[in-house]
């Protein structure tokens, strides 16, 4: 058990923000519980309902990934720890030589022994179950995924960069994990160094206020053959986090060293990045990862139910693919939860359980999504910032998003105009009113915005 938590821990380490990882995920110390348990051994009494309230689901999600079975969740508040009030402002991320966070380099064959101490190939982050071997080709997804064994197939050669984009949960994650371990199987040695953009913008500003560019720049650009850079949008409006990406794009690919990249939106569509960086991205290949169709989503879910050994009915995998058609990551997220409450009730899996627990899904996570998600999201997607959309800004750049927002608030949350109208900075009903007609006729002209609100619905699960 205690394996399958430093594997789950490896997991939740990929997909959280390293503060949010350091500051309340890292001091937990597992224990070895009876009939399938865990208890997780927690600093003070504010640290377990913190985590149990934003983090228990993430955390049985990813033990459901290393296990492939329910594990059940007990908190313990370690003995003789004073109660500790919460911090306002989160610590800075701790500075192992190993790094952390989303990002980790494999050491080359004959290093030097302190560098390899420092660097060990298990620090590697790379999902272990994310190769090509497991990817679930379709047509949404055929392209980037034969680009990416030929990348990793020709390190460096004419399609450097690959830039990969697309919506959140359809795939680009587990391709550039595939290719970095189709690199370190063939060609052994090879230093390989994954990273998130979120983690990457972190790691520069700690080594800016600490003085150690030098340090964080021999790390990126002298000892990595082969860079995956994931989720780039996080570098947006980060003037300084762009700088040092900029001239660490540029001395890799003048050494022909392999870069990838993955990001939400076309490289032209990212208003927020340098001109100088968005064309960088644009001169290798630029494949996109789209929306899987229905016999794609119902191929992942049997495939997922393969792996686990769980026997899946055909009614409920066709069921389940209807019903969860905005990624691959949100199916599986729903086959989780139907297998839990198999193996939970310790009855079959049938299209009666799997409506009973979607229909909670769907319900829940209607209740979560107030008229301020729906402003965050439209603001992200756009490239805007909130405020921005509660000004009295009237550009396109800035109106259209507002009117979007409009659009899907009073549409999912049945908020009245007035309401509507407050929270976008106190603007009267009769504009609210005005604003949601034109975007209306709007989108009935203009299938691109159409495409970018059920761009939006499907990033929220509508």
């Amino acid at each position: 058990m205690l394996e399958t938590w430093n594997k789950a821990m490896q997991i939740l380490r990929s997909r959280l923000d390293p503060i949010q990882f350091d500051r309340w995920l890292s001091p937990i110390q597992p224990e070895a519980g009876t009939d399938g348990r865990l208890t997780l051994e927690v600093p003070d009494e504010f640290s377990a309902r913190w985590v149990s309230d934003n983090y228990l689901e993430l955390i049985k999600d990813a033990l459901w990934d290393t296990a492939r079975k329910h594990v059940g969740i007990d908190f313990k508040v370690r003995a003789g720890t004073p109660p500790e009030a919460p911090r306002l402002v989160p610590p800075a991320p701790r500075e192992p030589a190993a790094p952390v966070g989303g990002s980790g380099v494999l050491p080359a064959a004959g290093a030097h022994p302190a560098q390899a101490a420092a660097q060990p190939p298990e620090a590697l982050p790379l999902v272990p179950w994310y190769t090509f071997g497991t990817f679930v080709i379709g047509p949404s997804n055929q392209m980037a995924h034969s680009a990416c064994e030929l990348v990793a197939g020709n390190l460096g050669g004419m399609y450097n960069p690959l830039y990969v984009y697309g919506g959140v949960g359809l795939g680009k994650t587990h391709l550039l994990h595939a290719i970095g371990h189709h690199v370190i199987a063939a060609r052994p040695g090879t230093r390989v160094l994954y990273m998130s953009g979120e983690s990457y913008v972190n790691e520069v500003m700690t080594a800016r206020r600490n003085d150690r560019l030098d340090v964080l720049r021999h790390r990126y650009r002298g000892q990595c053959d082969v860079l995956l850079v994931d989720d780039v949008q996080y570098l947006a409006d980060r003037e300084f986090a762009q700088e040092e990406f900029f001239h660490t794009f540029n001395e890799l690919h003048n050494a022909q060293r392999q870069i990838v990249i993955s990001g939400d939106q076309f490289p032209s569509s990212m208003p927020k990045f340098s001109e100088r960086l968005r064309s960088r991205f644009e001169w290798g290949l630029i494949v996109d990862v789209a929306p899987p169709d229905h016999d794609l989503r119902v191929r992942v879910l049997r495939q997922k139910a393969g792996r686990e050994g769980q026997v899946l009915p055909d009614d409920v995998a066709e069921f389940l693919a209807a019903r969860f058609s905005s990624s691959c990551r949100e199916i599986e997220g729903a086959l989780n939860r139907v297998t839990a409450a198999a193996l939970i009730k310790r009855i079959p899996i049938s299209l009666e359980l799997a409506r009973s627990v979607t229909d909670r899904i769907i319900a829940d996570r209607k209740g979560r999504l107030t008229p301020e998600i729906f402003l965050k999201t439209v603001a992200d997607y756009f490239q805007v910032s909130v405020a921005d959309l509660k000004s009295e800004r009237r550009n396109r750049e800035v109106s259209r998003p507002r009117q979007v927002a409009i659009l899907l608030v009073r549409k999912h949350t049945g908020a009245s105009l007035p309401a509507i109208g407050d929270l976008l900075g106190g603007r009267s009903h009769t504009t609210i009113l005005a604003a949601h007609r034109q975007i209306e006729e709007t989108i009935a002209a203009e299938p691109g915005l159409e495409r970018a609100v059920k761009d939006i619905e499907r990033q929220m699960g509508l």
